[in-house]
């Protein structure tokens, strides 16, 4: 059938289908799987931004719940404004320890879930493919995890189990899904007193950036697990977040009624540019008129990786905001299902061949 239509008119198909849709029809033929994973149709098709919520509070006489969710929004090389909409929210049913495990992370479509009994184990889901793993367990106790997953590079991920604390360092376990195993490393210096550190990461071309409180990033390359130390324009607090737009390490930082972006232009000299400011007045019409209580709160969620867009959370809805053109350009609301979910992570990133055959 795909020949008879012709690849451009198959391709005009395509772009308009769900990403989900697109995993699934790699597996219609040999030529339906080239011509989706194509770069020329990835660089047409809109980004994937994917993301948790979670309830604090007890729902229906269910405790706290977590839920994954997935849309698509306007792609890296289009400037028009989105039409909205309710985001999708991923139906976990398919895992079967959606309800027995928490999740404790995610990276670009793939969610992270620990559970301790009967014995630790962790999972990595991909509500994209509903497909999912089963690591291996871990030597020592884990007291933080983090997942590392590139679909752009490669189908493989990394999940880092930091399993003790030292002065300025720690010991971490590495599982690796090419090597299939843990690896050990006894000795990671941080090259910051440990204190310091906080658990806000980010991971982005092999390497996890943690904000550390005495006012640095630390870059960990899983690769070699060696660290850098770069300092930051502006304090650090429970509201910056790092991230990367054009290849570039970026910083956001809030004084609670502003917030700045940088970019890192020497790391070696700890050299910022500050690229862009935004305030309440800039999101809502005469909001610096309103009052502490009635004004809406907006949090920094994640940069555009590839234009000067930066994407905000105010309850029930998630908005992406045009610097240069200083307007809102896209909006996503949250259905009442989800009323009072906090939104605490997103990632934003192309479909690619590597998401739909991961965990295959």
């Amino acid at each position: 059938m795909d020949g008879e239509m012709g690849e451009d008119v198959l391709s005009e198909i395509l772009v308009r289908l769900p990403h989900k849709s697109l995993a699934r029809f790699q597996c219609v033929s040999t030529n339906w799987n080239a011509l989706i994973a194509a770069d020329y149709l990835r660089r047409r098709l809109p980004l994937i931004t994917s993301g948790v919520l979670f309830h604090d509070a007890p729902r229906d006489g269910v405790g706290r719940q977590a839920y994954t969710y997935a849309c698509a929004l306007p792609s890296s090389s289009s400037g028009e404004t989105g039409n909205g909409g309710v985001a999708e929210a991923d139906d976990m049913g398919f895992f079967p320890y959606h309800g027995t495990s928490s999740i404790i992370d995610g990276c670009n479509g793939l969610i992270l879930y620990y559970s301790s009994s009967p014995q630790p184990t962790f999972h990595v889901v991909s509500p994209t493919t509903r497909r999912w793993a089963v690591l291996p367990a871990p030597r020592k106790k884990t007291l933080l995890s983090v997942l590392s997953f590139d679909p752009c590079a490669s189908p493989h991920y990394k999940v880092v189990c930091f399993t003790r604390w030292l002065p300025r360092g720690a010991s971490v376990e590495v599982f690796c899904s090419e090597r299939g195993a843990w690896r050990e490393h006894d000795k990671l210096d941080f090259g910051l007193d440990t204190d310091a550190m906080s658990a806000t990461m980010h991971c982005f071309g092999g390497a996890v950036h943690v904000l550390a409180y005495s006012g640095h990033v630390v870059r960990i390359d899983l690769a070699t697990m060696a660290c850098t130390v770069t300092a930051l324009p502006a304090p650090v607090s429970y509201r910056a977040r790092a991230g990367h737009c054009r290849d570039r390490l970026r910083y956001a930082s809030s004084d609670g009624s502003r917030l700045k972006f940088w970019e890192l232009v020497d790391a070696s000299r700890s050299e910022w540019a500050l690229k862009h400011e935004l305030g309440i007045n800039d999101l809502v019409p005469g909001g610096s008129s309103l009052q502490a209580t009635t004004a809406p709160t907006f949090l920094f969620m994640a940069f555009h990786p590839d234009r000067e867009v930066v994407y905000l959370w105010t309850p029930g809805k998630l908005v992406a905001f045009n610097m240069e053109q200083r307007r809102v350009e896209e909006e996503r609301v949250f259905g009442s299902a989800k009323e009072g979910a906090q939104l605490i992570q997103i990632w934003l990133f192309p479909f690619s061949r590597h998401l739909a055959s991961c965990l295959a």
